[in-house]
């Protein structure tokens, strides 16, 4: 479609990220005109949700930029440093069941025959009454899908049941990030479901982990002793804000001479902190602050996970800019920008300057001659499809499970979610994978993989007391971590640069950072003040027509 953008705005945003997608709220939310535009046709960049079809395409080369021959001093969007790399899928097609369906569908095929030619032998009302009811069958088991057939073909067709995140995250319940959701009133455009269990890897299975003082004493596998000596650490630990001692020294150190056992050294380390071995102590206990803080607030754990995948918050903020003027414009082609003293200028987009007094962007949007040289770090990701859950229940659960780390490997988070949260289908599951990269993603989660998880039904059958998932799919890739240090040089003093994921669970760092900005930006504007709802609203007119009734009214 051609259309032309008004030629004047306030700030421009260029990607769709949290952290763009918070600042575009906040400046819209104070009356700022906001141009917010991306050349995606999709809302989250590095933050975003895709259908299985759709995020297939990620493997694809990427076009850059090339220079601009009418405009040589145009500064060009797009950098190959910050994409995702090492994108690897495989759909785990099992030969042996292939065959057995085959099978069985040419024995179901032969008893077609034979119906058919007995039913040319029967009136036309029979043959009517059994085609109908054939047809219904074939509705029936078209809506119910059969976990015997999961292949390639199977699972694309049902592409759109699935919300895969490239970046899952899960929220605190008293975290930054809940709080200004509520604050500014943009929780009313998303929906959240509660984590309804925590897990650990210990002793080569999963343990449940213990949350609360009635978790603590539940627990059989842990003494009257030990439950003391938890409650009793965990309490001193939640009154405390610094341990001045233990300045230059390890969490584990810590729980180490508090002459803990093994068990709950692994609950408090790798559960409840979500440290690793190396972790400083005044980390790990604003850690353990963070866990305690936000339980029992919205249910048994202290987390949160938006319906419909993480791919819905930036979509959330998004809204909310819209909603108060903001302009936004996906899919566009969007060439780079001008800079005189110093200063951003202008914007081309399609072939439209566009002038503005501040320009925001992601970090993979910056041109590269603004990066810095610096030693890339990545966060290593994997998705799996499975076939059930990594640990059997009743009723269906949204997991968090924590794999500490063991022979070189890294400290690897686990979400997994079924159909209630809007993302797969029953009675699949989706299950993220995430750490800081190591080596290769393949090789950082290899032992997760073979520890909870079989390749393929062959090597269940060999282990069938541990009836272990199948993994219907898998995707292996490499997200660039942006958040260490300043990565860009001689950038204009109007441009601000915002960084990619975390391997943090929430987004708090975020709302961190894009607080930051918008206050360098707008340092004498309110951050994101609330929202009034639809029916708080009340329009000029109306409301002086109000007045005026009043006031005949209350007149002799």
């Amino acid at each position: 479609m051609d259309y032309e953008f008004p030629t004047d705005f306030d700030i421009v945003i260029v990607g769709t990220g949290i952290i763009e997608s918070i600042i575009s709220a906040a400046a819209s939310r104070v009356g700022k005109r906001v141009l917010h535009v991306d050349e995606k046709e999709y809302y989250g960049g590095h933050w975003a949700s895709f259908s299985l079809e759709a995020i297939l395409e990620l493997k694809k080369s990427k076009e850059y930029p090339v220079a601009n021959v009418e405009n040589p001093d145009l500064c060009l969007f797009g950098n190959q440093t910050y994409d995702l790399k090492n994108v690897d899928y495989k759909f785990h097609v099992i030969p042996k069941e292939n065959t057995q369906l085959e099978k069985q569908e040419d024995s179901e095929n032969q008893e077609k025959i034979q119906l058919e030619k007995q039913e040319d032998s029967e009136n036309q009302e029979q043959v009517t009454e059994c085609k109908d009811n054939d047809e219904n069958e074939q509705v029936i088991e078209k809506e119910k899908p059969d976990t015997d057939v999961w292949d390639k073909g199977a699972l694309l067709k049902l592409s759109r049941k699935f919300n895969i995140d490239l970046t899952p995250k899960l929220q605190y319940a008293r975290g930054h990030f809940v709080e200004l959701l509520i604050s500014s009133n943009i929780a009313r455009y998303s929906e959240y479901r509660s984590v309804s269990r925590i897990l650990t890897w210990y002793n080569k299975k999963l343990d449940f982990l213990p949350c609360s003082r009635s978790d603590v004493f539940a627990n059989s596998k842990v003494s009257v002793v030990e439950k003391r000596m938890l409650m009793k650490v965990l309490t001193a630990l939640n009154s405390v804000d610094k341990l001045n001692e233990y300045e230059n020294k390890t969490f584990k150190q810590y729980l180490t001479d508090q002459k803990l056992t093994p068990n709950l050294i692994h609950y408090l380390l790798y559960g409840i902190s979500m440290s690793s071995d190396d972790t400083p102590c005044d980390v790990g206990v604003v850690n353990v602050k963070r866990f305690l803080d936000s339980l029992g607030r919205f249910g048994h754990t202290p987390f949160l996970y938006s319906m419909y995948g993480s791919g819905e918050i930036p979509q959330a903020f998004c809204r909310l800019s819209a909603v108060f003027g903001g302009v936004f414009a996906l899919g566009q082609n969007i060439q780079g920008f001008t800079v005189s003293d110093n200063k951003f200028k202008s914007i081309t987009v399609r072939s439209q300057n566009i002038q503005a007094e501040h320009l925001v962007m992601s970090i993979e949007k910056v041109p590269k001659q603004f990066l810095k040289s610096n030693t890339q770090q990545y966060i290593s990701r994997c998705v799996l499809i499975t076939d059930k859950s990594i640990l059997d229940s009743e009723k269906e659960h949204l997991t968090l499970a924590f794999y500490p780390p063991e022979n070189g490997k890294p400290f690897v988070k686990i979400i997994e979610l079924g159909c209630l949260t809007g993302t797969c289908l029953k009675p699949l599951y989706l299950v993220h994978l995430l750490a800081k990269q190591g080596t290769t993603p393949q090789e950082d989660f290899s032992s997760v993989i073979d520890s909870l998880f079989g390749q393929n039904e062959e090597t269940n059958m060999e282990n069938e007391n541990e009836q272990k998932p199948s993994i219907l799919w898998s995707m292996y890739f490499s997200l660039p971590d942006t958040n260490d240090g300043d990565l860009t040089e001689g950038l204009p003093e109007n441009v601000f640069v915002c960084p990619g994921p975390d391997t943090d669970l929430d987004y708090d760092y975020s709302v961190k950072k894009a607080e930051e900005m918008f206050r360098q930006i707008y340092p004498d504007l309110d951050f994101l003040p609330r929202a009034p709802d639809p029916e708080e609203i009340v329009i000029g007119e109306e409301e002086g027509q109000e007045e005026t009734a009043e006031g005949d009214a209350a007149s002799p």
